[in-house]
């Protein structure tokens, strides 16, 4: 299929949220299509304690707002928080914040270490990212939940927030949910070769469809699995598309668990991250903790059709998304993240929020630079 046949298939399974009806689906339909580039492809099972939402909600008066509990963060029960809503670090005991949501991308993000010394009894917190919908926080600590209750609502209830936030209104939280055993797995394809591999490694669930966020990606992924099996090579490669990006990388530190190697030894890691081709958002990092490794990237982009001005070419510095787990681990990494207006938002579809030639170029780059590198 095309790449615009690609992205059309993948919106069509809708929510994506590790657990779900949507990941279990599309975790099928990207194995086979891994089978289909020429490669080996299974599913891993990971299995996970799931958070399900229930009642979750703020009032204030006549005002009534509707939302979604942090994942990782405390509950209530049916009678809720009350108590006066005022910024988050006064005295009230009801603290307010706005933010946009990449900001808790990375674990011990300062919003999480505010949660930690909060004196707050609960916490709402406004996502802001077009359209000002509701745009969810990662959930980096859902195996050991810290911190007070936390209501995540939409970024359009900002303003009214503000207000009574600003008067210290009377208010009342309510954030309640369950948790409970839950499966999804990791799509893992291999082709032979001599060791150490080359690793491909994306994130392949999150919040909502998150097309743009995470299609562009896995479009990359495919891509070169497709052409590291139809071109000689003589390295062996391993493709990981990792479940519950959203959910702290469990996917990912499942496999590393499982084989540590592959993470800290394989000859590279390519990680193809976030927003990989998203339509209004040109800006490309490409990031190695290998000297040279981005240049030969960006050249690599700039060869496929990519204009070089968006592209920031870093060696060094602070790994992003599940580049993270391989820097931590000790391993050789060369990453690509993009940049989203609609971040985490559930109007990220398929195809107002693509820029196809975008992402077909950086699919056709990541497949060149791959078959170099397992020559």
């Amino acid at each position: 299929m095309n790449a615009a046949e690609f992205f059309a298939a993948y919106d069509a399974f809708g929510e994506r949220r590790a657990g779900g009806e949507g990941d279990a689906a599309s975790a099928t339909w990207l194995r086979d299509q891994a089978e289909a580039a020429g490669a080996s492809a299974r599913l891993v099972p990971v299995g996970f304690e799931r958070f399900v939402p229930g009642e979750a909600w703020l009032s204030s008066g006549d005002h009534r707002i509707e939302g979604l509990p942090l994942f990782d963060g405390g509950t209530t029960d049916a009678g809720g928080v009350v108590g006066t809503l005022g910024p988050l670090g006064s005295a009230a005991r009801i603290g307010f914040v706005e933010m946009h949501p990449q900001a808790a991308s990375l674990p011990n993000n300062p919003f999480a270490l505010a949660r930690r010394e909060s004196r707050h009894a609960a916490i709402v917190v406004a996502l802001r990212t077009k359209p000002d919908s509701l745009a969810p926080l990662n959930a980096h600590d859902l195996a050991h939940p810290v911190g007070p209750p936390v209501l995540q609502v939409a970024g359009r209830d900002a303003p009214l927030l503000q207000r009574l936030a600003a008067g210290g209104a009377p208010a009342k939280l309510v954030a309640q949910g369950r948790r409970g055993a839950a499966r999804s797995a990791n799509v893992r394809a291999e082709l032979p070769g001599e060791g150490p591999p080359l690793l491909l490694l994306t994130p392949r669930t999150s919040w909502w469809t998150s097309t743009a966020e995470r299609g562009g990606g896995i479009l990359a992924w495919l891509v070169a699995l497709r052409a590291l099996a139809a071109a000689p090579r003589r390295r062996a490669v391993v493709a990981l598309a990792s479940c519950g990006h959203e959910l702290g990388h469990i996917g990912a530190h499942k496999a590393f668990a499982a084989e540590p190697e592959l993470a800290r030894d394989s000859a590279l890691v390519i990680h193809l991250g976030a927003n990989l081709g998203c339509a209004e958002a040109p800006r490309l990092v490409v990031r190695s903790n290998v000297d040279g490794l981005a240049e030969r990237m960006e050249e690599a982009l700039v060869a496929a059709g990519h204009r070089r001005g968006p592209i920031d070419a870093v060696t060094g510095g602070k790994a992003g998304g599940e580049a993270h787990e391989i820097e931590q681990r000790g391993g050789r990494y060369l990453s690509l993240i993009g940049e989203n207006p609609w971040f985490h938002a559930p109007e990220d579809r398929w195809p107002d929020t693509v820029d196809l030639p975008r992402a077909t170029a950086i699919a056709e780059a990541v497949a060149a630079f791959a078959r170099e590198q397992a020559r």
